[in-house]
């Protein structure tokens, strides 16, 4: 099963966006807002991952990423675009989660780094003129987090998490997944290697 922390844009990049997974976890005001959204007109300098976790977690560098994945029409396989996301600490980007905030959890915004803008709107281009002029591209888009470092022991139970995606600069943010289990997205085999001890 994908996670609800998992953001896939499916189609031909143009496309609706849909959360895979269990949709349990999405508020149903999130649907309509996120069918709307359009791979091909974001400005990846403004969209922005707002992410809630337990305080006893920090996200480090590489535990959230943006996964790309296109498929051309008559080409064999597929092409696979990972960019790693970088938090965000302008008070600005933050405030409007405000709302979000909750007793023993923390906000962070996350972004694709400046220098991979550039990598994004070449992928979009490509896209464009597929439409136009052929042949097809097909694809995703995945915003995933996969890791954290705890700072001190976790206790027993659900690891609640909550994540939020502003498409352009002056949109809100949508719900994508509220308070998601962490431990359903990551196995229990894998626990203590994705979420160790900060400073390990």
């Amino acid at each position: 099963m994908t996670s609800p922390l998992t953001l896939r844009i499916l189609a031909s990049l143009v496309l609706p966006v849909m959360l895979a997974g269990c949709l349990t976890s999405m508020p149903l005001t999130s649907i309509p807002k996120l069918m709307r959204l359009d791979f091909l007109s974001m400005d990846f300098q403004h969209v922005r991952v707002g992410l809630r976790l337990p305080s006893i977690l920090t996200l480090r560098n590489g535990d959230a990423v943006m996964i790309i994945t296109t498929k051309t029409e008559g080409v064999a396989g597929e092409t696979v675009d990972v960019f790693g996301l970088v938090e965000d600490t302008d008070a600005s980007s933050r405030a409007p989660l405000d709302r979000e905030a909750q007793r023993d959890f923390a906000i962070s915004v996350w972004r694709v780094g400046p220098e991979d803008v550039s990598r994004l709107a070449a992928i979009q281009e490509r896209s464009r003129r597929s439409k136009i002029s052929g042949p097809r591209t097909s694809g995703s888009v995945a915003i995933q987090v996969s890791g954290a470092c705890a700072k001190g022991p976790i206790p027993a139970g659900p690891v609640r998490v909550s994540s939020y995606l502003k498409a352009a600069q002056n949109d809100d943010y949508i719900p994508l997944a509220v308070n998601f289990d962490l431990r359903k997205e990551i196995k229990a085999t894998d626990w203590e290697q994705k979420v160790r001890l900060c400073g390990n």
